[in-house]
C-alpha cells in the first residue's frame, strides 16, 4: 500500500500545474459527493420522516380544536347529550394528538444540552476546530392564519462552524450520527479554502417547550 502511494504521489508530482488543479478539482467533486452520501443524505431522509409525522400531528391537532369550538358553540345555543358526547369524543382525539406529539418531543435531545454535546463530539475528534457556535433564535412551530401558536412547541436551532482536513471533519460527522440522542440537521454548508484546509458549516435543531433558551 505504501508503495501504491508513493507511485501516485511521484506521478502527481510530474503532472504541470494545471493537470494537478484539474486532479485536484475531481477529487474534491468525488469526496463532496462521497460526504453527501454517506452523511447528509441519510440525515435528511431522517429528518423529513420526523418532520412530516410533525405537519401530521399539527394539522390534526388544528382541524380538531376548530371542530371543538364549533361543538362548544352548538353545546351553549342547544345543549343536548348528543352534542356533549361528540365534545368529549373531540377532546380525547386532542388529547391523544397531543401525547403523541408530546412522545415526538421526549426522544429529542433537550435544547440545553445541545451545545454541549457538539462540543464534547468536538474535543473528541482530533484535527477539527471551532470557529463558532450559537444558538439561534426559536421559532414557535404551527401557527394559525392570525399568528398564534397553538402547538406549544418551539424549533431550537444551532449553528456550529468549524475548520479541518477532509477526513477530520468526516470523523467529526460520523461522530454525531452515531450518538444515541435524537435531533435533526437543518442545513449543511461544505467547502475548501486552501487545500487540504476546508470549512463546514451546518445548523441542528431540536424541539422544546419553551421558547427561550436555556443554557446547560
Amino acid at each position: 500500500m505504501a508503495q501504491f502511494w508513493q507511485q501516485l504521489s511521484e506521478k502527481f508530482a510530474q503532472m504541470t500545474t494545471r493537470e494537478k488543479l484539474m486532479v485536484s478539482f475531481c477529487g474534491l467533486v468525488g469526496v463532496s459527493l462521497l460526504l453527501f452520501s454517506i452523511v447528509l443524505e441519510p440525515a435528511i431522509e431522517l429528518e423529513q420522516a420526523a418532520d412530516k409525522k410533525v405537519v401530521v400531528a399539527e394539522k390534526n391537532i388544528k382541524s380538531l380544536k376548530k371542530d371543538i369550538k364549533l361543538a362548544k358553540a352548538k353545546l351553549k345555543g342547544d345543549p343536548n347529550q348528543e352534542i356533549n358526547a361528540q365534545l368529549q369524543q373531540l377532546l380525547k382525539q386532542s388529547q391523544q394528538l397531543s401525547q403523541q406529539l408530546s412522545k415526538i418531543i421526549e426522544n429529542l435531545i433537550s435544547p440545553s444540552q445541545m451545545s454541549q454535546l457538539l462540543e464534547k463530539v468536538l474535543r473528541g475528534t482530533k484535527g477539527v476546530h471551532l470557529v463558532s457556535m450559537e444558538s439561534l433564535t426559536a421559532e414557535p412551530i404551527g401557527k394559525d392564519s392570525n399568528g398564534g401558536q397553538y402547538t406549544g412547541y418551539y424549533l431550537h436551532p444551532i449553528r456550529l462552524e468549524v475548520t479541518g482536513n477532509y477526513f477530520s471533519i468526516l470523523s467529526y460527522l460520523e461522530a454525531l450520527e452515531a450518538l444515541p440522542v435524537k435531533y435533526y440537521w437543518r442545513s449543511f454548508q461544505y467547502s475548501v479554502e486552501s487545500y487540504p484546509k476546508a470549512r463546514l458549516v451546518i445548523q441542528v435543531y431540536t424541539l422544546g417547550t419553551r421558547q427561550e433558551f436555556i443554557g446547560g
